[in-house]
């Protein structure tokens, strides 16, 4: 016979009103930034701000500026609105939290006379030349985004930990 026994697919989701995007109640977003020299194989999934002490990342100051933008709030300042876009601007950030990994050359260390265990690093000698690389992740967890909001949240994270804009700089942007 040619009637199948298998639902259809629009009664398995239980309406035909799924949108993939209008129906979602919520995405994560992590970024990775590189401090340091970096890795050639992932350098293609992280941004690298380059070496030197101005460029290390104040990962608290970057902490104190997120928990600024974490609940409801009009995210207009941090993402585009298209013209005829009806949508609200009016987000609820559930997480925006950062935090850094610092990873050691296996091979540099043990060069250096250093012993390498999952958990950590034990010079044995009194100097090591061993690069310490730090990757800082930027994690948000929001119900909805605007246009590149969330590029333009990280970038303007990654400028309070260099220094070039503060905490308070911040909550000005989001109160525009």
């Amino acid at each position: 016979s040619s009637s199948s026994s298998s639902p259809s697919p629009s009664s398995l989701s239980g309406s035909n009103e799924f949108h993939a995007r209008e129906s979602c109640i919520g995405k994560r977003y992590v970024y990775t930034i590189q401090e340091g020299q970096g890795d050639p194989m992932t350098a293609r999934y992280r941004w690298n701000i380059g070496r030197g002490i101005t460029k290390r990342l104040n990962v608290d100051r970057m902490n104190d500026a997120a928990q600024r933008l974490q609940g409801e709030h009009d995210f207009t300042s941090f993402g585009v609105v298209e013209d005829g876009d009806d949508r609200p601007t009016r987000k609820r950030m559930r997480r925006l939290e950062v935090s850094r990994i610092v990873t050691v050359d296996p091979i540099e260390a043990a060069s250096a006379g250093c012993i390498i265990d999952t958990n950590h690093v034990t010079a044995t000698t009194t100097t090591t030349t061993t690069r310490r690389d730090t990757v800082v992740t930027i994690v948000a967890e929001c119900d909805r985004y605007l246009y590149n909001m969330m590029r333009m949240i990280c970038g303007t994270l990654v400028q309070v930990g260099l220094g070039r804009l503060s905490p308070d700089d911040v909550t000005t942007l989001l109160e525009r």
